[in-house]
């Protein structure tokens, strides 16, 4: 478990010296703004403390104009490393990655790998990477990992069906039952929507997921959270260095909770 008392300058330097240590943090989106904002700026604290973060986004298939992961894959035989600049650690790097997590997923059946193993060839250079993508993408590239994705649940409260779903996508596919995450400001108490899908998952799979509700406004929890989201991701361990960067980028700019039942 990562200390609090990390959460300095010194933290950031920790991870430069641990031999390119991958975290990867999979996360299930609600499709709100705001949730995808709160996000972001988690991962802004996490830069400016020296955590090198790149999000890539399958929400978002990559193109000309925007390559993304399919093009770091396919570039040096899908051996080039996204570099990273830390000049502006308010700016997180993003890339589309709906093509590349598609190939991800077939190359590590064929190689007989974890998928998130692979990335430390693309990505390995950043401490934590972010993949946000919808359950029936993001569960293939799930397999043999220990960590369960977070799932954003949805302010509407017709999304209770449609998240209770994608969380039972991934328990299914993976056996992995997703942590569920409410973005919801203070005033208005505990979220019945977070309730209500784990209520669904225990009555359906018996399964309780664990469920947390912080308010994005307060920079305390955001910042708390944003280390909890380091120490809930996947290790991925480096078999060795990064090979030489390329130079393709691109940039876009709490406590559990418990019930009766």
């Amino acid at each position: 478990m990562l200390d609090p008392n990390w959460w300095n300058q010194g933290s950031g330097l920790a991870w430069h010296t641990s031999g390119h240590e991958l975290r990867v943090l999979s996360v299930i989106p609600s499709g709100e703004v705001a949730d995808h904002h709160a996000l972001l700026q988690a991962c802004v604290y996490l830069q400016q403390q020296g955590y090198p973060v790149v999000v890539l986004d399958g929400t978002e298939r990559e193109t000309p104009e925007s390559p993304g992961l399919q093009d770091l894959m396919q570039h040096g035989l899908g051996r080039s490393t996204l570099p990273v600049d830390m000049r502006q650690p308010q700016i997180i790097a993003s890339l589309p990655a709906a093509c590349g997590m598609v190939q991800l997923a077939h190359l590590a059946r064929v190689q007989g790998q974890m998928p998130l193993s692979l990335l430390q060839h693309h990505v390995g250079h950043h401490a934590l990477a972010v993949l946000v993508a919808p359950a029936p993408l993001l569960s293939p590239l799930l397999a043999g990992c220990q960590q369960p994705p977070l799932l954003m649940v949805p302010s509407q409260r017709s999304s209770v069906l449609s998240c209770y779903r994608a969380l039972k996508q991934v328990f299914m596919d993976t056996g992995l039952m997703p942590r569920l995450l409410a973005l919801r400001p203070e005033f208005m108490g505990l979220d019945p929507l977070l309730k209500s899908v784990a209520r669904c998952s225990l009555h359906h799979l018996h399964t309780e997921p664990l469920a947390q509700q912080i308010d994005p406004d307060n920079p305390r929890q955001l910042q708390r959270w944003s280390l909890q989201c380091l120490e809930h991701a996947e290790v991925v361990q480096a078999d060795h260095a990064p090979e030489q960067s390329t130079a393709l980028t691109h940039h876009s700019p709490t406590t559990p909770i418990a019930w009766n039942h």
